[in-house]
């Protein structure tokens, strides 16, 4: 009979609590526009240098890097790092060279210093010794 009094207090504290609990879901990050546009030399490739610049939600310069990865099925895979004087950005692009202009997605995964939590994703362009991303920062 104890026993039987002890649960069913336990179960009236726990509904209790579950019911007071305020319960609040966690935000989902506002995404902000961004425009980034690597200029590069690319007779050191397929690791090769070059200069930045954004607009829109980050702005910001330096220089950077891109390794390019082969190209399976006129696909290629590459490392974008841009180097900003208060941390660095890493960008991963799936570049298609399917069309007269090659174009892909870029995906940010991570950053360091000021850019350590930032996030984005977005479209990209790639006329002759540019590469033009162009989507959100979060």
């Amino acid at each position: 009979m104890q026993h039987n009094k002890f649960l069913t207090a336990v179960i009236v504290l726990c509904t209790i609590a579950f019911f007071t609990t305020s319960w609040k879901p966690i935000p989902t990050p506002k995404k902000a526009p961004v425009t980034i546009t690597g200029v590069y030399d690319f007779s050191t490739f397929p690791n090769v240098w070059g200069t930045f610049t954004t607009t829109g939600a980050l702005t910001i310069s330096g220089t950077t890097s891109m390794d390019i990865g082969p190209k399976k099925n006129g696909v290629a895979h590459c490392v974008v790092v841009l180097y900003a004087t208060n941390g660095t950005i890493t960008i991963h692009q799936e570049c298609e060279f399917h069309t007269a202009t090659p174009k892909g997605q870029c995906q940010i995964v991570s950053g360091t210093g000021a850019y350590a939590n930032i996030k984005g994703n977005g479209s990209l362009l790639m006329p002759p010794d540019t590469e033009g991303m162009t989507g959100v920062i979060y």
